[in-house]
């Protein structure tokens, strides 16, 4: 007996309970422009997480219940590496899209992505990301007006770290690459970084065909306390392996800019607002800081003055939380000198440097 013809796109959905709107997500699948269940069009796979097929199917409307995959996966962890690799592997499909079951597709989004990767040959289909109470994520940050063929570094493709969009499976498979479980978040940043830094061609979708985060749902499974050194782990320890030392030195600061604004900051401003920054938070930044200058360029040098202010006093022995999270707040006043402009002033047109980044970023 021949094999089933495979599937054009492997939507795979993972959920870890019936409290999140996972039909929400399935219906915007539904509506995204490929046929379900056909030959060339989208397969559905829903993966539960630590929780019974039976009672997500529950929450199916009974139109989507015939068309979803129900796939159980238990593993004891919160984290969504497991389920996503597993419905990885068990994937045919030329393509592979990953949804989060609180998120939703815009119409005919997914016909639009696929369009664009078999007309010219992509590695990725990057959407552009909106918030569902409005607004956009900027990321990535490309050149102005570049849409197709992105360059990694000239284009900013480090900044958009999920695996949201389309993937051709084959790239990933060729690389042996999968999510990585042991981080208690950013697991899917070396499976991301591998791909955009990995020669394949990466394009833009259309604007109109974009991806909704919605945050109405009962939190994402990846937030939560944890020391600053776990939080940062999975981006140490690629800036410390052996891949991130075979790139560029353009491409290793790219990567090392990305991880200070948006992971390191990030965390040491929760933190800080938390009151709860301690002696080990303060030897993590240091130990981050010194991997940093030894492997990422001139990545702390493209930084305005009012970012290496806050790392200056996150390595100093004895901050308060007060102390950091004024200084923090300092950093987000965009717009200022201290914001805008490197203490090297040769840096100032640098592309990751404020001016030419935030520019940018308005027109994404």
């Amino acid at each position: 007996m021949p094999p089933a013809p495979a599937p054009l796109v492997d939507v795979i959905i993972p959920v870890h309970t019936t409290a999140r709107p996972v039909d929400r997500a399935v219906g915007s699948v539904v509506a995204g422009g490929l046929p379900v269940g056909e030959p060339g069009g989208v397969h559905i796979t829903v993966v539960c997480h630590n929780v019974g097929a039976a009672a997500i199917r529950d929450r199916l409307a009974p139109a989507h219940r015939p068309l979803v995959e129900l796939v159980e996966c238990s593993d004891g962890t919160a984290n969504p590496a497991a389920p996503r690799n597993l419905a990885l592997e068990r994937s045919r499909a030329r393509y592979v899209s990953f949804v989060d079951s609180d998120d939703t597709l815009a119409p005919g989004a997914l016909a639009a992505w696929t369009a664009v990767a078999e007309r010219r040959g992509s590695a990725a289909v990057l959407p552009r990301l909106l918030h569902g109470g409005g607004g956009v994520l900027r990321t990535p940050v490309p050149r102005p007006r570049r849409r197709a063929d992105l360059d990694p570094v000239r284009d900013r493709l480090a900044y958009r770290t999920t695996s949201l969009g389309l993937l051709r499976r084959e790239v990933l498979a060729e690389r042996g690459l999968r999510f990585q479980g042991q981080y208690a978040t950013g697991e899917d940043l070396g499976l991301t970084a591998r791909v955009w830094f990995g020669g394949g061609r990466i394009d833009l979708a259309p604007r109109w065909a974009h991806y909704v985060v919605h945050d109405d749902a009962d939190g994402r499974i990846t937030t939560g306390t944890r020391p600053l050194s776990e939080d940062l782990a999975a981006f140490t320890d690629l800036l410390a392996g052996s891949w991130y030392a075979g790139l560029s030195t353009e491409q290793r600061t790219a990567i090392a800019v990305k991880v200070l604004r948006v992971q390191l900051f990030g965390a040491v401003h929760a933190r800080a607002a938390a009151g709860a920054w301690t002696d080990g938070d303060t030897g993590t930044c240091r130990a981050v800081l010194r991997l940093v200058e030894s492997v990422a360029g001139p990545a702390l040098e493209v930084l305005p003055r009012a970012d290496r202010d806050l790392l200056d006093l996150a390595v100093r022995p004895g901050a308060t939380a007060a102390e950091v999270l004024r200084a923090s707040a300092r950093r987000r006043r965009f717009g200022r000198p201290a914001t805008l402009l490197p203490r090297d002033p040769r840096r100032v047109l640098h592309r990751e440097a404020p001016l030419r980044f935030m520019a940018a970023s308005l027109l994404v």
